[in-house]
Parts: C-alpha cells; structure tokens; sequence
C-alpha cells in the first residue's frame, strides 16, 4: 500500500500518480504520510473542526488560519495510534500536523509536526520553545533551566512546539508538571510551509482527469466481462456511501440493466434516504429496499448492545433483511456490484474482485473500485458531477448506521449535533443496560459499551475502571455436567425441535437422550430458564448451547432458514419458535452457524469455550 502522496506545487493540489506529475507539473513534491494512506479532501465542516482543534490547543485564530488556510485544497488522512478519531492533516502538501478527538476532554485537539513546527517557531505563534541543548531525544523531559525563551502553557499536557538553540532539530513537546516539557517527537528541521497559493477541487479534477478516465474506464471493461461471463441479474448494493455510488455510476457505463439495493437499517443519517431516491431518479433504475423496520430496537433488548467484537447488528438489519428480500426476488442468483476498497481494512485489503458470498446465498460479488483510494473515489464523484450524500459535508468520514459502535466518539458527536433523537434513544437503551448490570458511568460516557472482549490499550490507559458485561446465556461446569443459564425465557418447544438436528431424541417432559454423529447427552430443561447437560463431549454441549441460545434469544433475521440447505427449517410464529422438518434436516447445522444467538452468545464467547 503507498505511503506517500505526490503534489503539484504549481497548481497547489494532489497529483494522482508520479508520472502524471512528472509530466504536468513542473515542480512536485513527494511526502511521507502514515499507512495505509487512504486519504480524502477536506470539506468545509472539516476545516472548521480542524481549525477548532487548532484554537482549542493554542487558542490562537492566527495560527489556526496560518496552519488551516481558506481557499485552498486540504486533506486528511485517517491514522491509527490515538484513543479515538485522528487524522493526519496535509496542506500544500506537507503534513502539518494531526487532528484527534479527545475522549477526556470532549474536544478535539491539535498536535502540530514538521512544517507546521516550523511556522510556529519561525513566526512565535500558539505554544513553542527554544532549547538550550544540542539535540532532542524522545521521551526526555526539559527543565524549566533548559528553555531560553518561548511561550508556554499553563495547563498539562498541551502540546508545544521545540527547538534546539541553533536550530538545527525540531519537535514537539507536551508540557508536564512543574514547567517541564517531555519531548515525544523530533526531526531535522523543516523549512517553512511554501507560499499560499488559491487552489480548488476543480484544479485537482482537471490535473487529474486522465488518470482518473483511464482508471474508470478499465473498471468498467471488468464489469463487462464479469457480466458476460456470470449472466445474473445485476444489483448494485447502495448504502448512501461515496464508494457504491460510483460503483453504481461505473455499472451505468456498461449499458447492462441493473437494481440498485438499498438496505434500510433503520439507523441511517436522514439525509441518505433523500439520496437514495434521487440517484434511483438519477440513473431511472428499480430501486429495491430491504428493510429492517425496527428490529435493531427489538433485538438490542434481547442480545444487549451490540460491539466492535459482538457485531449481531449486522446480521439481524443487514445479511437477515437482505437475505430475504434477495432470494425472493432473484432465487436463481445475482451477481452483486459492491463499493468495497482494500483501504477501507485490513480484511477487506485480502478479498478478491470477484467472489461467492458467505453470507447471501446464490449471491456473487463483484468490488470494480478494489484498488481505489479515497482520493480517487472522490475525484471520479466530482469529475462526473454525480448527486453525492451531502452527509458527508458534517465531518463524516464514512456512512452507514449512525450509531454504529465502529464510530469513534468524536463521530458520535456529530450524530448528537445532527441526528439528536436517535442519539438519545441509543443512550436510553445503554443506560437501562447499565443500570441493570451495575456498570459504571464510564460505560457510556467514554463509549466503553463498543468492546465486549476487553477495551483497546490506548483506551485501558485513559480510562481506570473495572468493567465486565455478562452475557445473556451464561455457562457453568464441573468438567462432567454443564449449566447453561439464560436470561430470557426458552421456547421448549422449539428447543426439542432443535435437539432433532443433531440425531435421535428419546424422553419427554423435559427430560431427553440425545445420539448422533457428534456423541450422546442427557439434556435436561429445569426451572428457571437452565438447562443441564451431561455424558457429552465439549463439541457437543457447544452445540446443544447454541440450540438454548437461539429458543430463547431470536432477532428474528430468518437467516437460519435461508441457509438451510434442505429447508427442513420453519418459522411457525414471532420470536424463537420453529419447527424441523426431520425427513429432510440432514444435521450439517448450518443453521447454528447463520444464527447471531448461536455465534455471538455461544460460538463466539470467550467465556463459554473456557468451561
């Protein structure tokens, strides 16, 4: 994955590719930014945050406008290492400093670097020093008797800009206790940011067009082979999102006909069901829309919040909805053109351009844009003038649920600004959970409910507490028995059915014997929603837990019904209630494998496979 960009320094703007550089620019600069280097242009919204992130560190509008100029084309590349939503801000080129959220302090803030050193040294703005000493080693910590002269903070933990006294070294510094600065970073000095010079998206299209047409044009000449090879049914999944839409724009240039896919969560930015009919009116195609209705608000009662390492959402409002929606109305299968790009994660930098689903069945996916960045994504939307979500003029970085628990904080704060009654249901919902489980008020207020297995370092070192969310189905053993213990009422009903699934079932009332391929066990359904297990094998109580979870717990995605190859699965009523089909069930339990409650309740708990 490239780790540099390359800029034009006589227009001002990013050059796509090194050669057009060389060829169009008779100056071009080449920067290092931090992996993967997935950047995007910088919209209005996000000049003022970064601005804000400038003066809420130095609280200086001098520096803030000398950093983050107008009239010129900025851009952000989003980078790891901080607690929460940080971006590597690049002006003229350089990169001038980082922009990150503070979880502590509910702001954002500004850490400046390089060029943007270089200015505040050279110009005396915002917080900077002068060091008597040669060099400026990391983690050192300069005493107050080291700092001939500057402008320090009063507060802890600001950032402030260092020199050496011959200016040779540069850095940046976080003020301490007692009027120290602990150095964190330092380089041989930059020079100063190059001159101010206007330059728009306009500029950065027009340089770029021939890179950008020749790229698009080899996507579409894929999709047409894909097309004549497969022969499907042509759907384009659109979520609202930068990425799908020109995937969609580049399936419109093949003449094919095709769907677009909508699928309603429930959870969108309001301003994405707007869209979504203006591009189905934009390229006069069926508009199809799979939806969850309110299954997220049901189902978050019944599995509790979802997270980054328990994501059941997504099977209940995304694959469940879909799912039905798409084997009803192409049972024969389709070929699915998705906006998926290598940038976006690391999974997704391992999946080919042309795959079979795991998840939707008869379901061929195809990803044209695999290999874009960001920047080319929105350098094609602007070139072709194409209706993009005017969500992402807030400060988005990415669309979807706006309530996702992949969102960082500083991204929930702009779902509170613009979407404030589903912010505030999402609240209510986590501090019933809360309350019930006895969390501490962190859980909420630092966003902690987003992880399940344990919290990330970066967050571990800002936020003390003891936290240990319980499961709804819980399990608890000697090594020759197994309780297994659920929160909701089981279907005991539905719970023999399943028993079924893994060979004969002898007994009654509660009380069963149970021989198949993966071993024997005597199951026994006492009071109090338990149920005990005993003379099985591990892989086997795995699984006769995975079939309480699911008679009791159902977000009802009807996912355990379409994966069922035989279909001997039926739903005979709401919730966990079904019938099997024993003539035709052929115990593969694909159906355990599908379901959220199986996988996130059992398969997938860490605490479960520890008994």
């Amino acid at each position: 994955m490239p780790s540099v960009i390359y800029w034009c320094d006589d227009l001002n703007v990013p050059v796509l590719s090194k050669d057009l550089g060389a060829r169009r620019c008779s100056s071009m600069s080449i920067t290092r930014i931090t992996k993967p280097g997935d950047v995007r242009p910088a919209f209005p919204a996000d000049v003022e945050i970064t601005r804000r992130a400038v003066i809420n560190e130095f609280g200086s509008e001098e520096l803030a406008k000398l950093l983050i100029p107008d009239n010129e084309v900025i851009l952000l590349n989003k980078i790891p290492g901080y607690a929460d939503q940080a971006d590597e801000v690049i002006v003229r080129g350089r990169v001038v400093g980082h922009r990150f959220y503070d979880i502590e302090r509910r702001m954002w803030r500004f850490r400046p670097l390089y060029e943007g050193i270089t200015e505040m040294i050279n110009r005396g703005l915002g917080y900077w020093a002068i060091i008597k000493m040669d060099r400026l080693p990391g983690k050192y910590d300069v005493h107050r008797e080291s700092i001939i002269r500057g402008n320090l903070p009063s507060e802890k933990y600001v950032h402030v800009a260092v020199s050496t006294e011959d200016g040779r070294y540069h850095g940046v510094a976080k003020s301490m206790r007692g009027g120290r600065l602990r150095i964190i970073k330092s380089w041989i000095a930059k020079g100063p940011l190059p001159s101010p010079k206007p330059s728009t998206l306009k500029d950065f299209i027009e340089l770029n067009r021939e890179y950008i047409e020749h790229k698009a044009g080899k996507a579409v000449n894929f999709l047409r082979k894909v097309f004549d090879e497969y022969k499907r049914p042509v759907v384009v999944s659109y979520s609202g999102g930068k990425d799908s839409l020109v995937a969609l724009d580049l399936v419109a240039r093949t003449g094919v006909k095709f769907y677009i896919l909508f699928n309603d969560t429930g959870l969108e930015p309001l301003e994405s069901y707007d869209n979504v009919k203006e591009v189905a009116k934009f390229y006069n195609a069926e508009l199809i829309i799979a939806s969850a209705g309110d299954k997220y608000w049901r189902a978050i009662r019944e599995f509790g919040p979802p997270a980054r390492d328990y994501r059941w959402c997504c099977k209940v409002i995304k694959l469940g909805p879909i799912t039905d929606e798409m084997l009803r109305r192409f049972p024969m299968g389709f070929i699915s053109v998705v906006g998926q790009r290598a940038f976006e994660s690391f999974q997704r930098a391992k999946m080919p351009r042309v795959s079979v689903s795991r998840w939707v069945t008869k379901d061929i996916v195809v990803a044209p844009i695999q290999d874009w960045t960001a920047l080319e994504v929105w350098g094609y939307i602007l070139l072709r003038n194409l209706p993009y979500n005017k969500a992402y003029e807030y400060g988005f970085d990415r669309l979807g649920c706006v309530i996702c628990p992949a969102n960082e904080l500083g991204e929930f704060e702009i779902v509170r600004r613009r979407y404030p009654g589903i912010y505030m249901r999402l609240r209510e919902v986590l501090k019933e959970f809360s309350t019930s489980q006895e969390l501490p008020g962190e859980f909420i207020d630092y966003g902690l409910w987003r992880w399940r297995r344990g919290l990330p370092g970066d967050i571990r070192s800002r936020v003390k507490v003891s936290l240990r969310v319980k499961y709804p189905v819980r399990l608890s053993g000697d090594g020759e028995s197994l309780i297994i213990d659920v929160d909701k009422p089981i279907n005991t009903s539905t719970f023999t059915e399943f028993l079924k699934m893994l060979g004969s079932v002898e007994g009654t009332d509660g009380s069963y014997i149970v021989r198949g391929k993966f071993g024997e066990a005597e199951v026994r359904v006492g009071q109090g929603n338990k149920v005990l297990i005993s003379s099985a094998s591990k892989e086997l109580r795995i699984h006769i837990a995975g079939f309480v979870a699911r008679a009791s717990i159902c977000g009802e995605c009807n996912l355990c019904i379409n994966w069922c190859p035989t279909k001997a699965l039926r739903r005979v009523g709401s919730g966990p209630s079904f019938i099997v089909d024993e003539s035709k069930c052929i115990n593969c339990l694909l159906c355990s494998k599908a379901c959220p409650s199986a996988q996130y309740l059992v398969y997938r708990n860490p605490e479960i496979h520890g008994t």
